[in-house]
């Protein structure tokens, strides 16, 4: 009886410090639970589905090519603007630059209140007129003084816009902008090109606070023009860093830990390769999920069943965004294998026992 109890024991004990552990490694639980009482829609990866992202790509790019139009290419005067008048035949009327010196500082400046003074003229309000307009301006006024001026305006100084270039570039900065409409490609050439470590699918540009991703791979390696956006005055063109860009894989994958995207594009199946693949003994290939928090509150989840070829296909297709998290489940079997590795030392444990109490 004593002998008996001593084996009860021992199983009992062994139940108790590996109760937690009845079935080890990461499983994917319900929807619900992840979200704490939220039900969270669970998306299967179909070609349906890949047609639909597709498609909402190409509606965000030609939107923001839509918001990004400029319907007048007319440089516009602005505070600051320094202009150049000559009248011909009437060098009394025009302010002489001289062969030493700076038309910049010689020439006459849009004053803080938007206003240009002009001798007969008076005061004319320049801001928000392109340089036609300010010319047609003048010769009207001018005529009740002289018999058909014939008048050249310029802009010597272009001080009122500029965009901002910051980031991933060779020489981050401000570029002022002047009559020649500036575009991302422009404004990244001329602040030097790209570093090494930029993303070319990460730029974004900030208009009007409002933040507008540009796929420079795109335009770079398949000559999209559409990616090629005009920019106007307050615009930061920000290179990202590519180690920002990240994916996690967790779960039954050889080797787990984050995975970069590299040259701005990466698929489910390409993330699942750089992880060493999916573990054939443990894993269940046809609970394979993408969490992306694009909502905090309400992320979207993605779920791949990868037991036929035209699941891997699928996975091909499927494109990963920074900060997903892909997770691949573990198979029931592989759940029942590591019980049973748990057990094994309790019932060696139990062997020796046994053995010592024939003794």
């Amino acid at each position: 009886m004593t002998k008996v109890w001593g084996k009860a024991g021992i199983i009992l004990l062994a139940a108790t410090l590996g109760a937690c552990a009845i079935a080890p490694g990461m499983k994917m639980e319900e929807p619900a639970k992840i979200t704490g009482g939220q039900v969270v829609r669970i998306t299967p990866i179909t070609m349906d589905l890949l047609n639909s992202l597709e498609a909402a790509h190409q509606i965000r790019v030609r939107k923001v090519a839509q918001e990004f139009s400029v319907e007048d290419l007319q440089y516009q005067i602005g505070l600051g603007d320094v202009l150049q008048i000559t009248v011909w035949d009437h060098p009394e009327l025009t302010i002489p630059a001289g062969s030493f010196r700076d038309p910049a500082s010689s020439g006459q400046q849009i004053g803080d209140d938007g206003y240009l003074y002009y001798p007969y003229v008076g005061l004319v309000k320049a801001i928000g007129m392109n340089i036609a307009a300010l010319r047609d301006v003048l010769t009207d006024r001018l005529s009740a003084y002289i018999n058909d001026p014939q008048l050249d305006v310029r802009v010597v100084a272009y001080r009122s816009k500029r965009v901002y270039v910051v980031g991933e570039v060779r020489k981050p900065g401000v570029l002022p902008l002047d009559d020649l409409p500036l575009t991302i490609a422009d404004a990244i050439s001329l602040s030097g090109g790209l570093t090494p470590m930029a993303h070319k699918s990460g730029v974004n540009v900030s208009r009007d606070g409002v933040v507008h991703e540009i796929d420079l791979k795109a335009l770079y390696d398949f000559a999209d023009a559409s990616q090629n956006l005009m920019l106007k005055h307050g615009d930061i063109v920000n290179v990202l860093d590519r180690g920002q860009q990240k994916v996690f894989v967790m779960g039954e994958v050889s080797s787990s830990g984050s995975v970069d995207i590299v040259n701005g594009e990466l698929s489910l199946a390409g993330a699942l390769g750089e992880a060493g693949g999916v573990k054939q003994l443990s894993a269940n290939s046809g609970a394979i999920y993408v969490i992306r928090g694009t909502d905090r509150d309400k992320p979207e989840i993605f779920h791949l069943d990868a037991r036929y070829a035209s699941g891997l296909l699928l996975g091909e297709r499927f494109k990963m965004q920074a900060q997903d998290v892909i997770f691949v489940d573990a198979a029931n079997i592989s759940q029942w294998n590591r019980v049973i590795s748990q057990l094994l030392p309790s019932i060696s444990i139990i062997g020796i026992a046994d053995g010592l109490g024939t003794k």
